[in-house]
């Protein structure tokens, strides 16, 4: 495969490290994606966020839990100790599971916007050696609902959640 400066690459191996440069590209893409469409009326909704100050570093995850009406039903933040980003963000999906599962919520979308955590979790792409037992924790704890939509949407989309980490972080 040629890039714009002629230059031939070989294609990324799946499981394959992911470079800076690629990790800036799917950065990129996240914040320019379209979000999902909405889910189903009567699904209850879990925003989850989950963030680091530096990577890694002194880490938190939030999840709002939502009725189908877009009422707040019960929200939870906690300090989660020095993790990455990543970590941050998987684990703020944990918690909003077992916020969802604490409430009897179900069905469920849940709604992140790692771009890489939801594709990971819809089995789009491979995840993360250090990051596989949180996935298997997800998905045990995801087995206990009828159905759960993973969803990824834009960070703008995440207000209430990301207020909580950046309170956790931040004070």
């Amino acid at each position: 495969m040629a890039d714009r400066s002629g230059s031939r690459r070989r294609p990324r191996r799946k499981g394959a490290a992911v470079k800076d440069g690629q990790r800036r590209q799917l950065a990129r893409a996240s914040r320019h994606a379209a979000a999902a469409p909405p889910a189903a009326a009567e699904w209850a909704r879990v925003l989850c966020d989950g963030g680091s100050r530096g990577n890694p570093g002194p880490a938190a995850a939030a999840a709002v839990l939502l009725a189908p009406d877009g009422e707040v039903l019960d929200r939870r933040a906690l300090p989660i100790g020095r993790a990455t980003a990543a970590e941050a963000e998987y684990r703020a999906i944990l918690l909003g599971l077992e916020l969802a599962a604490r409430n009897g919520a179900d069905p469920l979308e849940l709604c992140s916007d790692s771009l890489l955590a939801i594709e990971a979790l819809q089995r789009k792409r491979a995840v993360a050696a250090g990051l596989a037992p949180l996935v298997g924790e997800i998905a045990a704890a995801s087995a206990g609902f009828s159905a759960v939509a993973w969803r990824w949407h834009p960070a703008r989309d995440n207000e209430l959640a990301d207020a909580l980490v950046r309170e956790l972080l931040w004070r």
